[in-house]
């Protein structure tokens, strides 16, 4: 790079840099995303404005209105939609290779596998669950993000695990899926999909009914929201980035637990889907639908990130009683308040030797799962 006067200009590879910036940003910063990227590299105005007009005039940018009002977005290169009749014999395999991989070359290999994970996931899930006839799969593709929807027009995906495991509020369902290892048909399937799914994409989205689930991978958040139109059926949203370097199989590996060397024996609930309403976390009776089903599992991570509180009822039947009554379950607390810290050692206060005790003691950052 070759310094003149108060800018610069820039090598191939620092040119490759630019258009990458520009591409990773412009969808949050669509009006002033030349600043930022001047900023940036220490371009000069008319630099940039070339730069933007070389991008799009290769078809990777599109812009609306002149000079101070003007904004730029992202082209959409592909864009698919297709609605699948839901008849005997009809394969997820066949949606993927059929409808939606033909429109999604020249991706890395470890997106094309996520995205072949998703997609045939999301699509048995509609063919064995939903009890709908029909469904409907869309593929949209711009240079930073892939995004893939699947909709059917069924019983929907929170009412059937609702029903299936007599929950008393459709919004426990999602608190269950979360957790993982959750079917409604265990002959068939091992409740798998959609808990890696929802962690392997950088956003995936579940609708249904009046609830809307979202799970955000870069900041580990998990949103829940209610929508006052009611959603037949169920629609899941999968959103990647093209230039995503993480894999299938790292994810799988992280929910292996250390000690078990095959299979999924390893879950992170985040416990702030557990609050309905603002609710606080103090009373037994959610410490046990927080539980259920983990016995499922020999390693449990419990994030508490979003909590700034727990009650003395809530952590002794969490910490005391059920890893009393269940010692092989591994049990984690992270993402601790101090005053959540406080309130476990309380409830553990009658066992000083109990090891959890020296976790919740050291330093809270170190046990942080980012």
């Amino acid at each position: 790079m070759i310094v003149r006067g108060c800018f610069v200009s820039v090598d191939n590879k620092t040119s490759q840099e630019i258009q990458e910036f520009i591409i990773r940003n412009v969808g949050s910063h669509p009006t002033d995303i030349g600043r930022l990227t001047a900023e940036k590299f220490g371009l000069s105005r008319v630099a940039i404005v070339n730069r933007l007009g070389a991008l799009i005039k290769v078809s990777l940018l599109v812009a609306e209105g002149k000079t101070k009002a003007r904004r730029y977005a992202l082209k959409v290169l592909n864009s698919h939609q297709k609605e699948l009749q839901i008849v005997p014999g009809l394969t997820e395999d066949q949606v993927w290779l059929r409808d939606v991989k033909p429109h999604l070359l020249g991706l890395p290999s470890n997106v094309l596998d996520i995205c072949a994970h998703g997609v045939t996931e999301m699509v048995n899930n509609v063919i064995d669950h939903s009890e709908s006839t029909t469904a409907a799969i869309s593929v949209s593709r711009d240079a930073a993000t892939i995004i893939i929807t699947i909709r059917d027009y069924g019983v929907g995906i929170f009412h059937k695990i609702q029903q299936a495991l007599n929950l008393s509020d459709p919004q426990h369902a999602i608190l269950e899926l979360a957790k993982g290892k959750l079917t409604t048909d265990a002959a068939k399937h091992t409740g798998e999909g959609i808990f890696f799914t929802s962690r392997m994409f950088d956003e995936c989205s579940i609708a249904s009914g009046t609830l809307l689930f979202i799970r955000l991978r870069r900041t580990d958040d998990w949103l829940f929201e209610s929508e006052e139109a009611p959603k037949d059926g169920t629609e899941v949203v999968m959103k990647i980035a093209t230039n995503a370097s993480h894999t299938a199989k790292e994810i799988f590996d992280i929910y292996r637990a250390e000690f078990d060397q095959f299979g999924f024996s390893k879950t992170n609930i985040p416990l702030v889907l557990l609050k309905y309403e603002g609710e606080q976390l103090i009373s037994r009776s959610q410490a046990k639908r927080l539980m259920a089903r983990i016995d499922e599992f020999r390693e449990v991570i419990l994030d508490f990130k979003g909590i700034t509180s727990i009650g003395q009822a809530f952590a002794d039947e969490v910490f005391r009683i059920y890893r009393r009554e269940h010692p092989v379950v591994n049990i984690y607390p992270v993402n601790m308040a101090p005053d959540v810290n406080g309130m476990i050692q309380r409830s553990l206060s009658g066992n000083p030797d109990d090891p959890l005790n020296e976790y919740l003691r050291g330093d809270m950052e170190k046990h942080k799962v980012t």
